[in-house]
């Protein structure tokens, strides 16, 4: 692998469910064993290999020498007088061979080579693409399976409110109107529910796709969203830019360029046809050696304009390899402010929040037992609870996929070994 994730700890997935769709009897997926899985089988990568069988190819044809060409000619044949019929005919056998003046097959093999560079180079840049698409489908199936579990604690605790609720109904302690209340609430967490189901069944669909799979044969996912990897400052990361895929393909390129220079001005010279044969004179039935050579008068350079545009190609790489360099950065620097702030907002949710919003919640379902706080109340304390967590459910999916997103741009782990 040209580079691992460490996004997540491979232990037991943050607060899921027993009961997530799964293959039946299949053992939970890590994300190494997800990234394995895919460097193996993942169907864009099976067919992004048959570019360097094709660049091989190129490069097998770009070094054939042309064939030898054999030649016969008949001469002062059918003609009048004393060249009538065959009396004066002259036969001609000769082999020629075109011989390269100017190094166009050296040049040329060298375009090929590095054209074969730079297929292995986007191959790299591929597998990187790759494996963090499978790594981001990996994060949203233990996100779906986390959200699954927040709502079905939502519902039942729905249910326990309508139960509640009921009692106090048959106990003439309030009207059937917030028990109707209570039900509508409870309805309408049962569709967050199944629908919170659907996306955790699409998504695992999703990345069975990228597993070469096209059904999950997988487990539920093995996953803490909840624990935060630790990630380089910004400085530091931004320093690395320079060795990512990106920026690395502009070097061989800039050679492969350099090459085409090259092929360019070797067209300049052309190259010279040689021959050689006998020659057979009928009427004195001797024969004799001829030999000659061809080649064009360079009075004009006819591949000026291809070796300025090969120039110009070759200057341009330059200017956009810094345009390149620039968006990276900024692109590194928005998702590693993103990656901050859900940070910021998770240990808020999780250390201070949340806490609050349990308490509240327990005081109204105290409170409303015991008549001092109305059903409203506790619906309202109840949903900031169900929002809050889908919040830090959120702000996890969030961090982890912007790390994602930074080991994607450099190509490279962040910790790396």
């Amino acid at each position: 692998m040209p580079f691992r994730y460490f996004i997540f700890l491979c232990g037991a997935a943050c607060a899921t469910a027993q009961n997530t769709p799964r293959a039946t009897g299949a053992e939970p997926l890590t994300l190494p064993q997800a990234l394995s899985a895919a460097l193996l089988k993942n169907p864009a990568l099976q067919a992004h290999a048959f570019e360097s069988r094709i660049a091989e190819a190129r490069a097998l044809q770009a070094g054939l020498r042309s064939n030898p060409e054999i030649s016969a000619g008949l001469e002062n044949v059918l003609g009048t007088g004393a060249l009538s019929g065959v009396k004066g005919l002259e036969t001609t056998l000769q082999l020629s061979q075109v011989i390269d003046l100017g190094g166009h097959i050296t040049r040329r093999r060298e375009v090929a080579s590095t054209e074969r560079a730079l297929v292995d180079v986007d191959y790299q840049a591929r597998r990187v693409e790759v494996l963090a698409e499978v790594a981001r489908r990996f994060t949203e199936v233990a996100v779906d399976e986390v959200r699954w579990t927040v709502a079905i604690r939502a519902r039942e605790l729905a249910e326990q409110t309508v139960s509640a609720v009921r009692v106090r109904v048959e106990a003439a302690k309030v009207s059937v109107i917030e028990l109707n209340k209570a039900r509508t609430a409870l309805s309408l967490l049962k569709l967050d529910e199944e629908h919170a189901e659907h996306e955790l069944l699409s998504h695992r669909r999703s990345l069975a796709a990228a597993l070469g799979e096209s059904e999950p044969t997988f487990g539920k996912v093995s996953a803490d969203l909840l624990t935060l990897p630790a990630v380089p400052e910004f400085n530091s990361l931004a320093e690395r830019i320079e060795q990512s895929p990106a920026l690395a393909r502009f070097a061989v390129e800039a050679r492969w360029r350099e090459a085409q220079v090259q092929l360019a001005i070797s067209l300049r010279r052309s190259s010279t046809r040689v021959s050689a044969g006998i020659r057979r004179v009928e009427n004195t039935d001797d024969l004799g050696f001829v030999a000659g050579f061809s080649m064009a008068l360079p009075i004009h350079d006819k591949n000026q304009g291809g070796i300025r545009e090969a120039r110009e190609r070759r200057a341009q790489i330059a200017t956009s390899a810094e345009a390149v360099r620039l968006e990276m950065r900024a692109t590194l620097f928005d998702v590693y402010q993103e990656m901050l702030h859900a940070r910021t907002a998770l240990n808020a949710l999780r250390q201070e929040i949340i806490p609050t919003a349990e308490e509240t919640l327990a005081l109204a379902e105290k409170g409303y037992r015991e008549s001092r706080y109305s059903l409203l109340e506790l619906l309202d304390a109840q949903r900031t609870v169900i929002e809050l967590r889908r919040d830090l459910v959120n702000n996890a999916a969030i961090y982890h996929l912007h790390v994602i997103d930074l080991e994607r741009l450099l190509g490279s782990a962040l910790h790396g070994k």
